[in-house]
């Protein structure tokens, strides 16, 4: 086991705090982003990648797993409002922009994921985009997917956009059970699937690696 760094020592000590006082995600991620940016940004910056990464794996797992997510009334892209207390399953939230990549493969594996998990789980795709900037890639998502969209030009938008995109990162995935209880929290791209990678394995990995998460989850 690599020994651990009094980096993330001093991230234990003093982001720690009573699992009583951890009721709603919003609180939670108020009380510990600023801390733990501040030192995450120091392991990327001199390039302790693997440092950064379990620093975020510690932020999640003793600060924002069984807290309550808020309950979001997001926009959908194509009308109405989408509020998550009404959803009464679990729910995977996935978040992006329209000006990244999305990984080769992975918006035809969450359609066939939605598609076989259409009782027992929303997913839910969330774009940080105004409307028009994200209709051109969220037309590829079928529609047993919810796809929305918040930016933070829109004054209803500030929540959202502050405990979501600006403290996890525009690219990330949120799994919550059906009372909107945080069950796990992922950071940036699922998977690094190589450009030349044939359409059909991309698919399979990126629906292999969906699938675990899920089935662990709904576990």
């Amino acid at each position: 086991m690599k020994k651990i760094l009094p980096l993330v020592l001093f991230l234990l000590g003093n982001l720690s705090f009573s699992q009583t006082d951890q009721k709603a995600y919003s609180d939670a991620i108020r009380k510990n982003i600023k801390r733990y940016s501040a030192i995450s940004d120091r392991a990327y910056l001199v390039g302790k990648t693997a440092e950064a990464e379990y620093l975020f794996d510690t932020l999640v797992n003793n600060h924002l797993v069984g807290t309550r997510f808020t309950d979001f009334q997001l926009k959908r892209l194509y009308g109405g409002k989408l509020k998550l207390s009404s959803i009464k399953k679990p729910i995977l939230i996935q978040t992006y922009a329209s000006w990244c990549i999305i990984n080769k493969g992975e918006i035809p594996a969450l359609n066939k994921l939605a598609r076989q998990h259409a009782k027992d789980l929303q997913i839910i795709v969330v774009f940080w985009d105004r409307k028009q900037a994200a209709k051109a890639v969220a037309a590829q998502f079928n529609g047993y997917i919810e796809v929305c969209y918040a930016n933070e030009s829109y004054s209803k938008d500030t929540e959202v956009v502050a405990t979501m995109k600006n403290a996890i990162g525009y690219l990330s995935s949120y799994f919550l059970n059906d009372n909107l209880e945080v069950l796990s929290i992922r950071k940036g791209a699922p998977l690094q699937i190589p450009k030349k990678t044939p359409i059909k394995e991309a698919i399979r990995l990126n629906f292999e690696f969906y699938n675990t998460q899920i089935a662990d989850n709904l576990v």
